[in-house]
């Protein structure tokens, strides 16, 4: 399914391109309130993330466009203080959702979803979590 560009821009980080808007939502997404989303160029994935989170309980969504999979993971902040997030904040949040963790990085998941397979083990969201890192660093 084809997205219209209309008041949309376009980020390339380390040759990917994502399509993102700003808008408001209430009560149909992951977020209340202002919010981000980039779609990948091929539309495999995209990254959701909230303007009005509090500080305690800040968040990133990673899914899979076509697999309804998603991965929330607890995040740094990526807007200014006035709340406004530039070009800059988009391309550090693209950057760190595509850092693979290591010994030195930790990752808290806060929740996970895969269609038809509730609760999920932590085994399965670590290989939920392998495979949506793989599709974002892809860029498919």
């Amino acid at each position: 399914m084809a997205i219209s560009k209309k008041q949309k821009r376009t980020i390339t980080v380390d040759g990917k391109t994502y399509l993102w808007w700003v808008f408001d939502e209430v009560d149909q997404t992951e977020f209340d309130g202002t919010q981000i989303k980039l779609i990948s160029e091929g539309q495999s994935h995209y990254l959701k993330y909230g303007l009005e989170q509090s500080d305690d309980n800040r968040r990133v969504v990673i899914g899979l466009q076509n697999a309804g999979v998603l991965i929330q993971l607890e995040c740094p902040k990526f807007e200014d203080e006035q709340g406004i997030i530039t070009p800059g904040g988009v391309r550090k949040l693209i950057e760190w959702c595509r850092m693979r963790p290591d010994e030195n990085t930790v990752r808290t998941i806060k929740h996970a979803y895969e269609p038809k397979l509730h609760p999920l083990s932590e085994e399965r969201i670590g290989q939920l979590y392998k495979r949506i890192l793989d599709a974002v660093n892809k860029g498919v």
